[in-house]
């Protein structure tokens, strides 16, 4: 049963990381788009003046123009959740720390070779986005720390990897002796 626990906790602990990864991503660019539609629509609909008995462009400014305010600094949110979700996961290693099983060590290694391939793709990915001559990209260069965060994922991850095996491997030797 301690050998399941273990591969379990090293499994879940590589999905949450995937998760966070490509969450990350996903957030960094519907944040863009998001914003994107914000700085079309709100114009519009604030400039609408009275439809029928009500008038839009007080509702507008009462409802629209502050979820626009929000939006367009969400990239700094964004980012620091990251940086939480991260520092989370490291978190998790504490709890799940593994020492029982020895080939446990290289299926960590596997698995992080997996994490960082895929952290690869994904910063390439968002590279030709925030790197492209378009609005979007310069959306996506507005939030500075996120995207910081994903262009610089392997290394990110790879520190990570580095951290949390060295949490969950440590003291092997330590109970194989008691």
């Amino acid at each position: 049963m301690e050998k399941k626990g273990g591969v379990v906790g090293i499994i879940f602990f590589f999905g949450l990381l995937f998760i966070i990864l490509i969450g990350g991503f996903i957030m960094a660019v519907g944040g863009a788009v998001t914003g994107w539609v914000f700085d079309t629509a709100v114009p519009e609909v604030s400039n609408l003046g009275m439809v029928g008995d009500s008038n839009i462009t007080q509702i507008a400014e009462l409802t629209v123009v502050p979820m626009n305010n929000l939006i367009q600094n969400g990239g700094w949110l964004i980012g620091v959740l990251y940086v939480m979700a991260l520092f989370g996961s490291i978190g998790f290693a504490l709890y799940s720390r593994t020492t029982s099983e020895k080939w446990l060590i290289g299926f960590y290694f596997g698995l992080m070779l997996l994490l960082l391939m895929g952290s690869v793709m994904i910063s390439n990915m968002y590279e030709d986005f925030y790197n492209d001559a378009g609005e979007f990209a310069l959306r996506l260069q507005d939030q500075s720390l996120i995207s910081y965060m994903i262009i610089q994922s392997p290394l990110i991850f790879t520190i990570i990897g580095f951290i949390t095996g060295i949490i969950m491997f440590s003291g092997m030797g330590r109970e194989e002796t008691a």
